[in-house]
Formats: structure tokens, C-alpha cells, sequence
């Protein structure tokens, strides 16, 4: 099913929102100016003036890496959305779970109509590649998803359904919802159903979107109409109407396209 298909039943619990852990200093050691000669030697010398560093984040996060999810890290930030309503989920209602096992990110959702993200922090892209290689453990109804140029502004996600389905969707947090207006949809014959595993890949280059699915290249297009210049990218996870959905990311690699 896909992102345009409506839940029967909305259930989201979450157990915890992990907290995956390898620290991101933004802001580093105020450093002393240099101090001026004194033109005058009875003068008194100037004070040294303490200054920033522009705003980066540490050696601990990288801008293109593969993260293969074998230790934890802070730089994934999740958002939850209430399927049925396309609502944000504050705070923490159980059932649900996300979390690092064994170098696997698993994304076990129990309850019907949970729509989760994770959105890596600390770079912001303006051409980049993602690609996820996954393993589908639960049941066949759900979608797995890539984000690229997140920002205030929206967002494109790619929403590949284990059904065989694909969208294309722009989406835009708009209050406390989430709207989401379809780019492009398919099918494709390459998306392995069942208990099975997948590569999924994305571009997105300037104007360009660009959908691989276990290394074909499925789908490309022109996108001018929201034309995003650049923001965060990101994965994400979502039940319907069957469940228990359970999803293994062996590994995310986020690269220059």
C-alpha cells in the first residue's frame, strides 16, 4: 500500500524512540584574537577579544559514509506520523520501537498506521545519493522509504511498497500535520515481495529525482514544480492496515551521486 492508501484503523505506539549516540559538538573552544602591537608604549595593550569558530559538526559525523548501525549515534533525529490522520506523534506511547540489534537498525511497528522517520542531522545536502539495503521480517502490507532535501520548506520521499508499488511524493510538515502531494507512481517487478531483502536507491541533482531499485534504475524525472534547493536526508518506515511490521537497514549509505 502507498502513502495515498487510508488505514482502516489507526493504532501507533511507540516503545522508544532510541537514541542512537556518537556526539555532535557544534560549537568549538572560544579562541583568543591575536593581540595588536601598541603604537604608543606608554599605552596599555589591548585585551584579547574571544571568538567562535563558525558552527560544524564534529569528526564523530561525517557528510558521506555508509552508517552499517553497529554502534549508537545521536545523529538520527525520528518523527512519528499518525497514518489515518497524517498527524505528528509527540512523545512516547509504546508498542512501537526503533532501535540498533546486532548491526541491524530495526524498525519493529506493532500498531496499524505508523508512519516513522529518521533523518540524519548533521549535514545539510544539495546533491546526494542514498542508498538502504533491507530485510522485510514481518508482514507484506508496509513501505520503505528514502528523504532527500528535507528543510522547513518539504521534503521528497520515495515510498517503495512491498506490494511492487512506488511513489513519488513531495511532502511539507503544515501545523501539525504532514501533506503529502504525489510527483509520480508505479510498479516495478524488481521489488522482491514477502520475506525478502531489497536494495533501494535515490539521486536527487539538481532538478533531477532518480529511483533504483535492487540496482536498476527504475524511474527519473524532471521535477520544476517545488523545485527544493537543498536539506536533510533520511529513512523511513510505515504500517497499514496489517501488522506487525518489521524491518531490518543492514546498512545506509549516503554519497555524492
Amino acid at each position: 500500500m502507498i502513502k495515498t492508501a487510508k488505514p482502516l484503523i489507526f493504532l501507533l505506539t511507540m516503545m522508544v524512540l532510541v537514541s542512537l549516540a556518537c556526539s555532535v559538538d557544534l560549537f568549538g573552544t572560544p579562541t583568543p584574537a591575536p593581540q595588536q602591537p601598541a603604537t604608543d608604549p606608554s599605552a596599555q595593550p589591548e585585551q584579547p577579544i574571544a571568538t567562535l569558530p563558525p558552527e560544524q559538526p564534529s569528526t564523530g559525523a561525517q557528510q558521506f559514509y555508509t552508517e552499517e548501525f553497529d554502534t549508537e549515534t545521536e545523529n538520527w533525529q525520528y518523527l512519528v506520523v499518525n497514518g489515518a490522520k497524517k498527524q505528528i506523534v509527540n512523545g512516547i506511547v509504546g508498542l512501537m520501537s526503533v532501535r540498533p540489534i546486532g548491526g541491524l537498525l530495526v524498525f519493529d511497528l506493532q500498531g496499524p498506521g505508523a508512519w516513522v522517520y529518521a533523518t540524519y542531522e548533521p549535514y545539510t545536502y544539495t546533491d546526494v545519493r542514498v542508498d538502504i539495503r533491507t530485510n522485510n521480517r514481518g508482514t507484506n502490507n508496509n513501505n520503505i522509504s528514502l528523504i532527500c532535501r528535507k528543510s522547513d520548506a518539504g521534503w521528497y520521499e520515495f515510498d517503495i511498497a512491498n506490494n511492487g508499488l512506488y511513489e513519488i511524493v513531495f511532502g511539507k510538515i503544515v501545523e501539525d500535520k504532514v501533506e503529502y502531494t504525489i510527483i509520480a507512481e508505479g510498479g516495478s517487478t524488481r521489488i522482491k515481495p514477502g520475506l525478502a531483502e531489497n536494495e533501494y536507491g535515490i539521486v536527487c541533482q539538481g532538478s533531477t529525482l532518480v529511483l533504483y531499485i535492487n540496482g536498476e534504475e527504475t524511474r527519473r524525472l524532471d521535477e520544476q514544480k517545488y523545485l527544493l534547493p537543498e536539506g536533510k536526508v533520511g529513512i523511513a518506515v510505515s504500517s497499514f492496515r496489517d501488522v506487525p511490521v518489521t524491518v531490518d537497514f543492514f546498512w545506509t549509505r549516503i554519497s555524492q551521486p
